[in-house]
């Protein structure tokens, strides 16, 4: 009774351990991609503001002359 019991406990731990380690690998991937994204869409912004800047100077020196 007792070998049946650690070996079927073995055996549920490994395969709830091979799940987990599955899952961590989805969700790093799904981690890696959003953080893409952000990373992506802040620099982008960080361009935008810039040449909205550019702009408003511009459109300062036209209203000027």
């Amino acid at each position: 009774m007792l070998n049946i019991d650690w070996e079927t406990r073995a055996k549920a731990r490994r395969v709830e351990n091979k799940s987990l380690k599955k899952k961590i690998k989805e969700l790093t991937y799904s981690r890696d991609l959003w953080k893409g994204k952000y990373t992506k869409t802040k620099s982008l912004l960080v361009e935008m503001k810039k040449k909205v800047e550019t702009v408003k100077k511009n459109v300062q020196q036209i209203v000027n002359l």
